[in-house]
């Protein structure tokens, strides 16, 4: 790949990072390049036939925004599949040997990753598996919202274990990735024996966005009989997602058991001191010259995605190389409002605050142990709301409201869900208190 059809990749792949997940991208686009630029034509060479498939049939639309929008114009996407060197006839049962061998993406480690409070735990136990995988731990399950690290932990484990015992067996997959060469693998019995010989003869699996498995029955069944198979010898699993186990719908239960059944625990956004050093280390590994002022004016504009706020600091500099000048806080607000708004922050307190005033009652009654209908849905809506608008951890949200613990949390969201698909009359309020809610924040 040409420098200049590699800056124009990175480019795109920086502007895929808004909608797709990193798992995605690595498994999907990290091992493609393009090659070609001219005539109105992006020619793009892929690893395999099943990447290439992907990417036509799935991702295809999605490539031609990101040229677009990196100024590459309207662009016809052709997707070749990158000639192997002295080729030899496929035996039957290698469906997966010309496939990157572990999925590992080498650039992602713990030295480069930015540990702060809201990640410090599931650091420390990534960093632990990866000293002894299989002994501590098992299987350790990570979530959180998108872009604040998951992936990148991942990874990390991924490559410190190979780092330090060079034969151990290691496979990154995001869920996307697994039920995709599975479907492929049962099309024969014999590349069905391969697919199950590649992810069942590792001692590390690392398997992202889990969620996905949601409605794949024969997937489901397929990776609880590897996750069985692996638990057994003591091989060690690490799984993400963007939820709690217990909170993934339409999966098996006996998988969300096993989910559940080692470490569990999330990654919460960061705040500004570490959003700061991770503009401090990305624009360093940039060799880039960006004033204090304006890393910590970008930190405070961007307060939720760490992807984000990586994806906003490379338009800075890519704008600021284009126009040869030093990027400046007016370059950075033309910046945000090419990303669209940024997120208002809102407090838990003004959250409870709102939801006690829509229903004529005081925070101390929706914090107490009282169980009448009056209270209890207030109570309900307000954990929906301090989730999905604060992105608060079960745990913290009991702590919000009275010191209830996560299971009793869990169980009336699951209901208050329910009640909002089945009730327009209650959708409808809740939606007034939402509005009420991000009104007072704009």
């Amino acid at each position: 790949m040409s420098p200049e059809y590699k800056e124009v990749w990175r480019n795109v792949l920086t502007f895929l990072e808004r909608d797709l997940s990193k798992g995605v991208i690595a498994t999907f686009f990290g091992s493609s390049e393009l090659v070609g630029l001219e005539g109105g034509e992006a020619r793009i060479l892929c690893p395999n036939r099943l990447t290439q498939e992907q990417l036509k049939t799935r991702y295809s639309s999605q490539l031609a925004e990101a040229f677009r929008a990196v100024g590459a114009g309207e662009c016809r996407l052709s997707f070749e599949i990158k000639p192997l060197n002295n080729a030899v006839p496929q035996e039957p049962g290698t469906l997966f040997h010309h496939a990157p061998p572990n999925g590992l993406a080498v650039s992602y480690s713990f030295e480069n990753f930015v540990v702060g409070f809201s990640n410090q735990l599931a650091v420390s136990v990534a960093q632990a598996i990866a000293e002894k995988p299989g002994a501590l731990h098992n299987p350790f399950f990570i979530y959180s919202g998108v872009g604040l690290g998951k992936t990148h932990l991942l990874h990390a484990i991924g490559n410190a274990v190979k780092d330090r015992v060079p034969e151990a067996k290691v496979i990154y997959a995001s869920a996307e990735r697994y039920t995709s060469e599975f479907i492929r693998s049962i099309q024969s019995q014999q590349t069905a024996a391969g697919f199950r010989r590649k992810f069942r003869s590792v001692d590390v699996l690392l398997i992202d966005d889990v969620q996905f498995l949601a409605s794949r029955e024969a997937s489901q069944e397929e990776f609880f009989n590897t996750f069985n198979e692996l638990y057994l010898a003591g091989k060690q699993i690490v799984i993400a997602s963007d939820r709690h186990p217990a909170e993934i719908r339409d999966v098996q239960q006996r998988l969300i058991s096993r989910f559940g059944g080692g470490m569990v625990t999330d990654i919460q956004e960061p705040d500004l001191d570490m959003r700061l050093q991770i503009l401090r280390r990305k624009a360093a590994l940039q060799q880039a010259q960006v004033s204090e002022e304006v890393l910590l004016a970008l930190a405070q504009k961007i307060e939720g995605s760490i992807r984000q706020l990586e994806g906003a600091l490379h338009q800075l500099l890519a704008i600021a190389r284009a126009q040869q000048a030093p990027p400046t806080t007016e370059l950075l607000d033309a910046v945000i409002k090419t990303a669209g708004p940024t997120r208002p922050f809102i407090t838990p307190t003004e959250v409870i605050k709102s939801v006690c005033q829509a229903y004529q009652i005081t925070s101390e009654q929706l914090c107490s142990i009282r169980r009448a209908r009056e209270i209890v849905l207030p109570r309900q809506v307000a954990a929906y709301f301090l989730r999905y608008i604060n992105k608060a951890s079960l745990n913290q949200i009991g702590e919000l409201l009275g010191g209830k613990d996560h299971t009793t949390i869990l169980h009336g969201l699951v209901k208050i869900e329910k009640q909002l698909a089945a009730d327009e009359i209650l959708r409808n309020q809740v939606e007034s208190i939402r509005g009420e809610i991000l009104g007072r924040n704009r």
